[in-house]
């Protein structure tokens, strides 16, 4: 078979986007009784471009993945290919929104597929520009680490793919209880909760090299008046106990049981949140302030050490269309 063209390549990236615009594409992937899942026919689609340009689509999605980013006239391919990427992200999102049932679950499970799609598509929303520029946005506005808004895209999800936002993230807590062993969901979580943190982390470093400040409060929700008069002296106390430890502690302080702590917390509903604060005895409410307060600054030391680079021109960074059929190497 003829080696793939560039002209090729830009003829499959251009009709793909063409395709994935088009109206009837998205009303193809609305329909989920022919369409069970919508990302995999979204991938079947693209793939059926190679076959008028004469080619073998694992063959043409191999050359993109290969494509020299370092050759100059390749930028207006690489251009295509990284737009081709976002249509599909975006095609592939909207397609959930669209299917979302018009009565959300309030007392089933999660089933096994649902959490690893949820997790797949939040990955997907994380990795969008616009979801960047909402993040600097928040952060230009309101000078605080944007974790609301990055639940809200979570939540939103979970809605879309059909679960009621509150017990799609009680669901969510459980995770751990109700799939022990199973590598597949415990390896998926924790890319999920990474990517989050270093989006989240990307937009700080952003907003601070752009002059903002970085934030300086701990990763608080807004809670009702009482518990935030409340809470002053615990964080009076939580901020003298932290002075006084060296980083070694601070990092020994945040082990893997904090952290989970933490993250069941971040994935609570606001009011969720404000009653498990309500909850905590005195110590446990000192406990949680400084756990707080040490992953701001812990994240802080990252984002003034340079940590995370920017988008690198390798083919694990670029993939997406040009991968096998799957969904999560679509995203």
């Amino acid at each position: 078979m003829p080696k793939v063209s560039k002209e090729a390549m830009l003829d499959f990236l251009q009709s793909g986007i063409r395709m994935m615009q088009n109206d009837s594409t998205r009303e193809l992937l609305k329909d989920t009784k022919a369409v069970p899942h919508a990302g995999q026919r979204l991938i079947e689609l693209q793939r059926a471009g190679w076959a008028p340009l004469g080619f073998d689509a694992d063959v043409g999605c191999k050359a993109l993945d290969e494509i020299d980013c370092t050759k100059e006239g390749n930028k207006d391919l690489l251009a295509a290919r990284q737009e081709f990427m976002f249509t599909a992200m975006r095609t592939y999102l909207q397609a959930l929104k669209d299917r979302r049932p018009g009565s959300l679950e309030k007392k089933r499970p999660l089933p096994r597929a649902v959490i690893l799609e949820f997790f797949d598509a939040c990955n997907t929303r994380m990795d969008l520009p616009e979801t960047r520029e909402t993040l600097l946005t928040y952060l230009a506005q309101h000078g605080k680490v944007p974790n609301e808004v990055i639940i809200k895209f979570q939540t939103d999800l979970l809605e879309d793919l059909g679960f009621e936002k509150d017990h799609g993230c009680a669901m969510l807590s459980r995770i751990t209880q109700d799939f022990p062993k199973d590598p597949e969901i415990a390896q998926k979580m924790q890319v999920w909760m990474k990517k989050a943190s270093q989006t989240c982390m990307s937009a700080v470093k952003a907003h601070q090299e752009g002059g903002g400040q970085l934030p300086q409060t701990p990763m608080m929700p807004m809670v009702d008046k009482e518990l935030t008069e409340e809470m002053q002296r615990f964080i009076a106390e939580a901020r003298e106990s932290v002075a006084k430890m060296s980083v070694e502690e601070k990092k020994s302080f945040m082990n893997e049981k904090t952290f989970k702590k933490m993250q069941v917390f971040q994935n609570l509903p606001p009011e969720g949140r404000v009653g498990y604060v309500k909850r905590l005895g005195d110590d446990e409410k000192v406990e949680f302030m400084k756990t707080q307060m040490i992953a701001v600054e812990l994240m802080r030391k990252e984002w003034e050490a340079g940590q995370p680079g920017g988008p690198s021109c390798t083919k694990e960074a670029m993939q997406g269309p040009a991968a096998a059929p799957s969904q999560e190497q679509m995203m």
